[in-house]
């Protein structure tokens, strides 16, 4: 053979390979493609075809006529109209019908184009079928699971607001100016972090903030406890440090299983005193001027042992000072201590106070980002009140 001549081999295995591929891209794709000429009842199909339309190749293919014998009686006005359309326009067009192959219905997506004579007469219609059937039942499928999904979300928003109401505006308590927000998890809407804030009498306020390990269901329930328990205990007159040691034994009793933290505050608007106790939660932040002081008073986890003490300590405030409260999730980052984080949060607060020396509650309130998204949080500011008593 000379240099210049064409090896009918190498042509030959091209072919193969070419044939090959289009039987995979048919398989995969499950679809055929299809040629019926129009009035002689010639017709080619694929092999893919036959199996999808559960035939043997041996009985050969179905003309347009008898196709149409095999469509499904609901969609026959879909296939007709599409024939009338293929008969004026030369397409390509899509439509979707059900055959009945097999014993069962199966969904079919046909793509096809015509062929015309010189006189423009139909002659032929090439077309592509694609069995879809498992696929729409699928995305039917994951339509429903979405909705309920969605639903759900729905549902967990509003337990979690009928759980722990939110005020979107501050509010007052003796003495205090209030605000507080809670951020869901961006995984777990419902979570176990709460916050209270309650009027004991024209002078007194108490003010909370926990966080139940966890998330979901049990986590929320477990929360509801801690928060509904702690108002009757407050209404009881029971000092920080006493509902401290009542919350731990609830838990005890009720939800062994559980742990949790807890800082709870007394204020007092006569003489501006605020007394505190922590259970091994994140330190309250004190906020003068432009300064950040941690309130360090150091107690242990709520749920750990059956039989605990915990101490208060006191402060006076000053008018104008800020006190926040949080939950780790506003801090917690994965690779960094919790101390680095109150660093970060203590220098965004002085930034926060010193560019809004008017609005300094909301201004706080709107510029902390909780640090750990999967993890939720709450947050709760107060700032003194110039007048020694202010209620609502």
């Amino acid at each position: 053979m000379s240099s210049g001549g064409v090896d009918p081999s190498r042509d030959s295995d091209l072919a193969r390979r070419l044939e090959t591929r289009l039987a995979h891209t048919e398989r995969l794709g499950n679809l055929g493609w299809a040629r019926w000429g129009i009035g002689d009842g010639d017709a080619d199909w694929s092999d893919q075809l036959y199996v999808i339309h559960r035939m043997d190749p041996a009985d050969g293919p179905l003309d347009l006529e008898r196709y149409r014998t095999i469509v499904h009686r609901d969609d026959l006005p879909v296939f007709d109209d599409a024939m009338a359309v293929l008969e004026e326009e030369d397409g390509p067009h899509e439509f979707e019908f059900r055959i009945r192959a097999g014993g069962a219905a199966r969904l079919i997506v046909a793509r096809a184009e015509t062929i015309r004579d010189a006189a423009g007469s139909l002659v032929e219609v090439h077309a592509v079928l694609q069995d879809i059937t498992d696929w729409r039942r699928t995305a039917d499928q994951l339509a429903v699971v979405s909705q309920r999904l969605e639903e759900e979300s729905q549902l967990t928003a509003r337990l979690q607001d009928i759980i722990l109401p939110v005020q979107d505006e501050p509010f007052t308590v003796p003495g205090l100016r209030v605000a507080t927000r809670y951020d869901p998890a961006e995984t777990a809407p419902l979570g176990g972090d709460w916050f209270q804030a309650i009027r004991m009498d024209n002078d007194e306020a108490l003010l909370a903030v926990g966080d139940v390990a966890g998330h979901g269901l049990a986590a929320a329930s477990a929360m509801a406890k801690l928060r509904h328990a702690i108002t009757g205990l407050a209404f009881a007159h029971h000092e920080p440090d006493q509902i401290l040691v009542a919350l731990n034994r609830l838990l005890r009793r009720m939800r062994p299983d559980v742990l949790a933290t807890a800082v709870v505050a007394h204020y007092r608007s006569t003489d501006r005193v605020l007394t505190w106790c922590h259970a091994g939660h994140p330190p309250m932040l004190l906020v003068r001027g432009d300064g950040v002081e941690r309130l360090h008073h150091p107690g242990v986890l709520l749920g750990v042992f059956e039989d605990v003490e915990y101490t208060c300590a006191s402060i006076r405030l000053e008018p104008d000072d800020l006190l926040l409260m949080f939950t780790d999730g506003l801090i917690e980052r994965p690779g960094r201590d919790l101390f680095e984080g109150l660093d970060a949060l203590s220098a965004t607060i002085t930034q926060t106070v010193r560019a809004a020396p008017r609005d300094r509650l909301s201004a706080i309130m709107n510029g902390l980002v909780p640090s750990n998204t999967s993890d939720d949080t709450c947050i709760l500011v107060a700032r003194v009140t110039p007048n020694t008593l202010e209620v609502s």
